[in-house]
């Protein structure tokens, strides 16, 4: 399968902090890319289709089948690529069985889809398949719906939703005379909001606010290292715990998928339907905007996050999301509404400060516009 990257922070967002770069090994070659900072002060020039992307990271393969007890276009997908592959992707077309069942239509194939072990095959003529072989077929197919769905929201839709918002900000109606929090549209405000739960459940290190670490860490981990623990006494051992926590992480997929899936094909349920109807009746935004021939916001391979923090003498905890090096996003519990939003100048010593925490959480690589980090921490 030939690798298809798919990109966990959007080009399209990334796009914000393009400017003209340069690489350690060709430092007179300028080319518009971004700034990518892995554990060094000095960022190396790329491209920005080069970075914060993996192979094939939205891609459905039929291992994952079992989640199409829930996400029934998944289940869809399968099935017509199980039909075509059966009906038109051998020398001759096959199809399958099971007891005295022939599984030859869409509508058979959907009937046995949780049954697909037990299928025999065969061929239209009435002789037998081989069905190690169509078994390999089924089990290399890929769901793309994911992915797809993403295309046509986040990515064709960022720069519409990050240019509405600012521009509502700037123009909104103020709330009373010498106060910084404007009044928008609020279908507008809850664009964005929806925009910064999706970056947050898209990356690949997701964890629900804490919650899948506490499931895996604390139920799964334990009982898949001793379901692979070759004898009923002693502790299973380091390779024993090393399989079980394979099983997990796999699992753990799988229910991520479910959970990118709700978000685009169901209207509640999830991590993503219920937080986002708490923030819309809970929650206000502020945005920070920097002022002019200041310093300007970093990014990171983990651009939309929850921070907390006791010890600090600011209150930022909240959830944050540099929205390009001149705005960053502030979300944090409030009681006036989603739509009054409130807009404040940050100057150099307010902007190093978010960096530092935008730093803090990012996973391995940061983004910026400056070639030296220390200059925007």
């Amino acid at each position: 399968m030939p690798t298809k990257r798919q990109h966990f922070v959007p080009r399209v967002y990334m796009k914000a902090w393009e400017t003209k770069v340069e690489t350690s090994k060709e430092p007179d070659k300028k080319f518009d890319g971004v700034y990518v900072f892995n554990g060094s002060d000095i960022g190396e020039g790329a491209n920005r289709n080069s970075v914060l992307w993996k192979p094939h990271l939205y891609t459905i393969n039929f291992s994952y089948s079992y989640i199409c007890k829930s996400c029934s276009k998944v289940k869809n997908e399968f099935v017509s690529m199980i039909y075509d592959l059966l009906r038109t992707g051998f020398a001759k077309p096959a199809y399958g069985k099971i007891g005295y069942s022939i599984i030859k239509t869409k509508k058979s194939i959907n009937k046995h889809f949780f049954e697909i072990d037990d299928w025999e095959f065969y061929y239209d003529d009435g002789n037998v398949a081989k069905k190690t072989a169509i078994k390999n077929q089924i089990e290399a197919l890929n769901c793309y719906i994911i992915e797809d769905a993403f295309d046509n929201y986040l990515e064709k839709n960022w720069e519409n939703t990050y240019n509405n918002f600012v521009n509502a900000v700037h123009n909104g109606t103020p709330v009373a005379i010498g106060q910084s929090e404007r009044c928008i549209p609020i279908e507008i405000a809850n664009e964005m909001l929806c925009s910064f739960f999706i970056m947050l459940c898209r990356n690949p290190i997701f964890d629900a606010m804490g919650v899948y670490t506490k499931i895996k860490e604390n139920l799964l981990y334990p009982v898949f290292s001793s379901m692979c623990h070759a004898t009923d006494e002693g502790v299973p051992s380091e390779d024993e715990i090393i399989e079980g926590k394979g099983y997990v992480d796999e699992l753990m997929t799988g229910i991520w998928y479910s959970e990118l899936y709700k978000i685009f094909f169901k209207k509640a349920g999830g991590f993503y339907h219920n937080v986002v109807t708490a923030a819309l009746n809970g929650c206000q935004m502020i945005l920070f905007e920097t002022y002019d021939d200041t310093g300007a916001f970093i990014t990171s391979d983990n651009p939309a996050f929850e921070n907390k923090s006791a010890v600090e003498n600011k209150n930022s905890n909240g959830m944050l999301f540099p929205l390009s090096p001149k705005y960053l996003l502030f979300i944090a519990k409030g009681s006036d509404g989603i739509n009054i939003v409130d807009h404040r100048f940050a100057n150099n010593d307010t902007i190093c400060y978010f960096n530092r925490i935008i730093a803090r959480h990012k996973n391995e690589t940061i983004i910026a516009v400056s070639k030296r980090l220390s200059d925007s921490l």
